[in-house]
C-alpha cells in the first residue's frame, strides 16, 4: 500500500479544495495522511472543521495537527510547523508528499528531497498576478522560486499561473487542471422552491436579486458592488452577501453610508448554497485576486449569468457578453452598467444562464480527477529506474499542460 502525506496550512483548504483528490487516493487504495491546522486559520466554521475531521477518521484517513500560524504572507517561515512535518517524514516512509500551499512546500520540501520522496505542489493562485502591485511580485516571487526547486510537479489551477510558471519557475513538470472539480448537477436542482426561499430571505418576489458567496475580505472586493448599487436606487435590486471575514464591519458601515440597508442582505456562512442561487438572478464575483473562482462556477451550474472582475482564474471561464460581463476590479461605472443591463433585460439573463450550464462542463470533477489520477500514478506506480511518462510540448524542458 502506497503512503502519501497531504499538507495544507488549514483544514478548510483540504475540505474545500482537496476532497476530490482524497477520493482519488482512496480509490487507488493509498494510506493517506493529512497534515494541517484544525484549530486556527480556517475559513469555515469550527463546527464544519470538526465535522471534516470526523469524516477523515471515518474514511480511514490519518490526520495530524500542525502548528501553522495564520498569516497574510503565504511565504512566511513556519519553524514550528516545519519541525512537525520533518518529524512526520522521519517517522513514516512516505512514497509521495502533496503540498497545497507555498508555506507547506517550504516546510516539507527539503526533508522530502533529502529522503528521495517526490513532491507535488498544487497552487490555487499565485500571490502575485497580472495587475497586482509590483511589491507583491518583488516580495513573493524570489521565495516562491526558491521553494519551487523542491517540487517534482507543479499543478496550476488557472492559465495565467500556468504560463507564468512555465517561463519563470524551475520545476521539471508543470501542468494545469480546470479548477478543483465541480460536482456535476449538484447545483442544478434546489431543495426549496424559489418563492419560498425568497420569503425566508425577506426579498420581494419581483425584485432582481444578485448574490455573492465568499469571505468578507479585501481581496473579494464586495465594496465595488455596493458602490455600483448606490447609483441604481431607482431599480428594484436586492443584493445577498454570504460569508464572514475581517471586512464585515467595514461592509456593514458602507451599506449604511450608501443607504442600502433595505436592499443588502448579509447572511454569513450558509450550507444551502444551491437554494440561494436558485432564488437569485445574477451572481457577482468582483475579486481583486482569484485563483479559481469556484463560487462562480457553482453559479454557472445553477444557470445564473455572471458579473465579475477580469483577473487571474476568472478569465479561464468568463467570456465578456456571453457568460456575463467583466470589468476591472475598481471600475464602479463598469459594474454599474453591467448590473443595469442584466437587471433590465430578463431575456439576456436567461440566455446567458442557459449558456453557462454547458460552458461549465470542462470544470466538472470527472475531468480534474482523471488528470490527478494520472499524476498520482506517475509517482506511486512507476519504478525507481523509470522516469514518469509525461507528454510535452517543449523538448528543452519537459512540461505539460493538462486540459479537460
Amino acid at each position: 500500500m502506497k503512503r502519501i502525506l497531504v499538507l495544507s496550512d488549514s483544514a478548510s483548504i483540504q475540505d474545500l479544495n482537496n476532497r476530490s483528490n482524497l477520493n482519488v487516493l482512496i480509490e487507488m487504495n493509498c494510506e493517506i495522511h493529512i497534515g494541517c491546522n484544525f484549530f486556527s486559520g480556517n475559513t469555515t466554521s469550527a463546527e464544519r472543521v470538526f465535522a471534516f475531521r470526523d469524516e477523515l477518521a471515518e474514511a480511514g484517513i490519518k490526520y495530524h495537527q500542525l502548528s501553522f500560524v495564520p498569516s497574510r504572507n503565504p511565504m512566511e517561515k513556519q519553524p514550528a510547523a516545519q519541525a512537525e512535518i520533518e518529524a512526520l517524514i522521519r517517522k513514516h516512509r512516505f512514497d509521495l508528499v502533496h503540498c497545497l500551499t507555498p508555506s507547506c512546500l517550504q516546510c516539507a520540501g527539503q526533508a522530502a528531497q533529502a529522503r528521495g520522496i517526490p513532491v507535488i505542489f498544487t497552487s490555487y493562485g499565485f500571490p502575485f498576478y497580472k495587475g497586482s502591485p509590483l511589491y507583491k511580485k518583488l516580495r513573493y516571487f524570489p521565495k516562491l522560486k526558491k521553494a519551487a526547486r523542491y517540487a517534482n510537479t507543479l499543478i496550476c489551477s488557472n492559465y495565467e499561473d500556468f504560463e507564468f510558471a512555465n517561463d519563470k519557475l524551475p520545476v521539471k513538470h508543470i501542468c494545469r487542471i480546470p479548477g478543483i472539480g465541480l460536482d456535476p448537477y449538484r447545483f442544478r436542482a434546489p431543495t426549496v422552491d424559489r418563492a419560498h426561499m425568497r420569503e425566508l430571505m425577506e426579498i420581494p418576489q419581483n425584485a432582481v436579486t444578485m448574490i455573492t458567496i465568499g469571505a468578507l475580505t479585501a481581496e473579494k472586493n464586495h465594496a465595488v458592488i455596493l458602490k455600483a448599487l448606490s447609483h441604481l436606487k431607482m431599480l428594484e435590486i436586492h443584493y445577498v452577501i454570504c460569508g464572514a471575514g475581517p471586512k464585515a464591519e467595514y461592509l456593514y458601515q458602507l451599506t449604511r453610508q450608501l443607504n442600502l440597508e433595505d436592499k443588502v442582505h448579509f447572511t454569513r456562512h450558509r450550507d444551502d448554497v444551491a437554494n440561494l442561487l436558485h432564488a437569485s438572478d445574477i451572481f457577482c464575483l468582483p475579486s481583486k485576486q482569484e485563483g479559481i473562482g469556484m463560487a462562480a462556477l457553482e453559479a454557472m451550474e445553477a444557470g445564473l449569468p455572471l458579473i465579475t472582475s477580469d483577473v487571474q482564474g476568472i478569465n479561464d471561464f468568463m467570456e465578456n457578453g456571453v457568460t456575463g460581463f467583466m470589468f476591472s476590479p475598481n471600475d464602479v461605472k463598469g459594474f454599474t452598467a453591467g448590473i443595469e443591463a442584466l437587471t433590465e433585460d430578463k431575456r439576456m439573463r436567461k440566455r446567458m444562464g442557459e449558456h453557462n450550464r454547458f460552458a461549465v462542463e470542462p470544470f466538472y470533477r470527472g475531468n480534474t480527477e482523471r488528470i490527478m489520477r494520472d499524476i498520482y500514478q506517475m509517482y506511486l506506480y512507476t519504478s525507481d529506474e523509470e522516469e514518469p511518462e509525461i507528454s510535452t510540448k517543449k523538448k528543452r524542458r519537459r512540461r505539460t499542460q493538462a486540459k479537460a
